[in-house]
């Protein structure tokens, strides 16, 4: 029995529950009271207790817990009021020209190559030219280096504005991954002249002896310095986009982040080491029970380890969690260690309830249950390979390797097995890969984390007292994570070393899950045996469906919010899919990455048939080259204007036919529907916008016309044909100098769909131009404030769809 499991699950239930429905926190409160009633009455009459009563408070407990994360009440004060108008919720004016204020540097910023980032608690704020106190979390990005401490008073001035998240399905929650930090504002810092400091914030000792460490890493001239940081101080900023590539490819990431792996690392070290000197007295061994008192010793390195690490979120769970296992097995409770990680997580989801819905805490729970669950499985699977190793051993196989094999390799296969296994639904939800290579990648990278890890918290400890020796450990420490750094980039280099995958469906992560625990029990329950071949066949039968029945009666197209830029998904009634155009954000940012890709693996699209570009600038085709890298390309459309850079480099490597397109070309057919190039006509004097690739996509009585950038030239020349559409996607944004009165008659759209970023600062679609569309009667729909627009046609008729707001406009 496990009797803090069903706490945890109902637990969780209530936090999932109170997420899902709008259920206040008076109203969570009074429930959470009134499941009480029961335990109370029945303590009252004196009544047997029954441990299914404590399951309904664990439920609205959690329910209740969660609430002031996930919709909080802000008061009079709180700096968001000065982010937006709040009674219309959109952005205020004053955010956009810039907002002074002061406030407290929370944490030693991030700088990475191009801006920094750092957070800060709000104190003052200008307002009508007086100040005034606020309060809040502003997260700040500021374009250039930024050099700050911890606890600094600065004064900025930033254009401040809510954290949104771009409105497709299947996106990464980022306003949710920053609300559940507590953060509801971020600002934007033009220059580093424009944040001060007005006076230091006497740093702690804590503090300072990070800063420490940190110096004494960089002037080592230790070659893997920035990853070192990473694994003492939890200091990542410096690790290249390269090479986390390659862990994430590897499987291989979770080392870079200080987590259970690391301060369990250190607990058996520090418990082994204490351990052994314990028992080299007599005298200690008669006194007490070392094995005991080294357990308890080995918490004063793991939370030693957690404060030079600066206590992130990750590490205090990790601490938690290891400081729970530690004392159950103190108190002779830890052989249930599904119940001692059932309490580990109650714990943590006490403290800090919004860890639920935190992807390193979902992993490290996961992780630790699939070793707990799983490797005795699978060891029992294995049970007659030691009968058979026995006998071998009788006739003269090498008894000592066998031993090696028993005690130290098998259990690290099995154990990075089931890791791998429970924690890969999670990956693959997620981050949307598999890394095929990530079994004997970890097989090297753990066991050398767990030599790197106190060689370099002993070295970062000493080098207080004495930085000669203090050099030679981290120089060991440096030359161990070489080979494990060129391990991972060896794995990395592997062709299909990491495979992009489709976001899996809830039911899919079950029926996952349940092979797993049947083929893990079929040796115990025959019938089992036959309930896993079944789930496999199921999910076979699943993937079978996604990957070869495509297509339906329906032609749809789905206008993805992408910012400030464009992108359209075409899906035909026979199957075929098209992108027209790949968005595009400034700086380091991949709108196919982030953005695009999450959106269409959700869709269950790993094959592009027709990858098309209106014209070739940023806003457009950014976001082509992941597309064009990582799922399978037909043919590559475009009007051959401008350079394609780097998109360029992918197509010819990968060989995917290239196809130039103009006005000229005949209409053809393609999944069911016409296509028609109408645009540019031939060889003119026009400018780039001007010159982009129009299409019109005809299925039935219905007819889409995709317009890209075109201004008012463009326009006049589409104007002597034929250009009548139901659907319309708004020229350049919606801008003033496009969608002339000539032009939207000729077309006369039903609908029309604007692709904008939220609060651009070209300020598209301007006034003007929305007031054209009014005039004609259209319903108007925008990325920026709707999300994703898809439109579905049966060839008679329409249907808007609006993502965020389910409307039109």
């Amino acid at each position: 029995m496990h009797p803090l499991l069903p706490l945890l699950v109902a637990f969780l239930s209530g936090a999932v529950f109170s997420g899902l429905t709008v259920i206040t926190r008076s109203t969570a409160l009074l429930l959470a009271a009134c499941s009480f009633a029961p335990l109370l009455l029945f303590y009252a009459k004196k009544r047997p207790f029954s441990p299914a009563l404590i399951v309904p408070p664990f439920f609205f407990i959690g329910a209740l817990f969660v609430i002031p994360y996930i919709r909080p009440e802000f008061p009079e004060e709180h700096i968001i009021h000065f982010a937006r108008d709040s009674r219309s919720g959109e952005e205020s004016p004053r955010s956009r020209s810039g907002t002074m204020a002061e406030g407290i540097v929370l944490e030693m910023p991030e700088f990475t190559g191009e801006r920094t980032r750092l957070q800060v608690e709000a104190k003052r704020i200008e307002a009508g030219g007086v100040w005034r106190g606020t309060s809040g979390k502003v997260l700040l990005t500021v374009n250039g280096k930024a050099d700050f401490d911890a606890g600094d008073r600065v004064r900025f001035t930033a254009s401040l504005k809510e954290p949104y998240n771009y409105g497709n399905p299947g996106e990464f929650d980022y306003r949710m991954y920053l609300g559940l930090k507590s953060i509801f504002v971020t600002g934007f810092v033009k220059s580093p002249g424009l944040i001060v400091k007005l006076e230091g914030g006497g740093e702690g000792y804590i503090e300072r002896e990070r800063k420490r460490i940190r110096d004494f890493i960089d002037a080592s001239g230790a070659e893997n310095g920035a990853f070192l940081k990473a694994l003492i101080i939890a200091d990542k900023a410096e690790i290249g986009p390269s090479e986390r590539e390659a862990f994430n490819k590897t499987g291989t990431a979770h080392i870079l982040a200080i987590s259970g792996l690391h301060v369990g690392i250190v607990a058996l070290f520090s418990h082994s080491v204490i351990l052994f000197f314990l028992k080299r007295s007599e005298r200690l061994l008669l006194a007490f029970d070392v094995r005991k008192a080294a357990l308890a010793a080995s918490l004063i390195p793991v939370f030693l380890y957690g404060t030079i690490a600066g206590f992130p979120v990750s590490t205090v769970r990790a601490v938690i969690m290891v400081a729970v296992f530690v004392l159950t097995l103190y108190l002779n409770r830890g052989r249930d260690f599904l119940n001692t990680l059932a309490l580990a997580a109650l714990l943590i989801l006490l403290v800090s309830p919004y860890s639920l819905w935190d992807i390193s805490f979902q992993l490290s729970f996961a992780a630790v249950f699939s070793i707990i669950y799983l490797v005795p499985k699978l060891d029992a699977i294995f049970s007659k390979e030691k009968k058979e190793g026995e006998e071998r051993a009788k006739k003269g196989l090498n008894a000592r390797i066998r031993s090696v094999w028993t005690k130290k390799v098998k259990p690290s296969v099995l154990m990075t097995v089931a890791a791998g296994a429970g924690t890969s639904p999670l990956l693959a939800y997620h981050f949307h890969r598999v890394s095929l290579a990530g079994l004997a990648a970890n097989l090297i990278v753990v066991p050398l984390t767990g030599i790197i890890v106190p060689v370099l918290l002993i070295s970062s400890l000493i080098s207080a007292f004495s930085v000669s020796l203090a050099l030679v450990l981290l120089r060991l420490s440096d030359l161990i994570f070489k080979v494990l750094l060129w391990a991972v980039r060896w794995f990395a280099s592997l062709p299909y070393s990491c495979i992009w995958v489709t976001t899996p469906t809830v039911p899919e992560i079950i029926l996952f899950c349940a092979f797993l625990f049947f083929a893990a029990n079929f040796k115990k329950y025959r019938r089992y045996g036959y309930a896993a071949a079944l789930v496999l066949a199921l999910l076979v039968a699943d993937w079978g469906y996604y990957s070869y029945f495509k297509g339906s009666p329906e032609l749809k197209v789905t206008f993805i919010s992408v910012g400030q830029g464009d992108s359209e998904l075409v899906e035909t009634p026979g199957g075929k899919t098209m992108l027209i155009d790949g968005g595009g954000v400034w700086g380091g940012f991949d709108i196919g990455e982030k953005v695009l890709a999450p959106f269409l693996w959700y869709r269950k699209i790993k094959e592009i048939d027709y990858l098309v570009l209106s014209h070739a600038q940023r806003d457009h085709m950014a976001g082509l080259k992941f597309i064009a890298e990582n799922f399978s390309i037909g043919e590559f459309w475009w009007n051959g204007e401008g350079e394609l850079g780097e998109l360029k480099r992918v197509l010819e490597k990968r060989r995917i036919p290239v196809r130039r397109l103009d006005g000229s070309a005949p209409w053809f057919t393609v999944g069911g529907v016409a296509v028609e190039t109408l645009h540019p006509s031939g060889p003119a004097d026009f400018d780039a916008n001007n010159s982009c690739l129009v299409l019109r996509i005809v299925y039935g009585k219905t007819r889409f016309l995709f317009t890209g950038d075109i201004g008012l030239d463009a326009e006049g020349e589409l104007q002597k044909r034929e250009i009548r559409a139901e659907v319309l996607k708004a020229p350049h944004h919606g801008s003033r100098y496009s969608s002339s009165e000539g032009f939207l008659k000729a077309v006369n759209p039903s609908v029309i769909v604007i692709s904008a970023g939220r609060h651009n600062v070209f300020r598209f679609p301007h006034q003007e131009t929305l007031e054209r569309y009014r005039s004609l009667g259209s319903k108007v729909l925008r990325t920026d404030i709707d999300g994703a627009v898809t439109v579905r046609s049966d060839g008679e008729r329409l249907l808007e769809e609006a993502y965020l707001t389910g409307g039109s406009r």
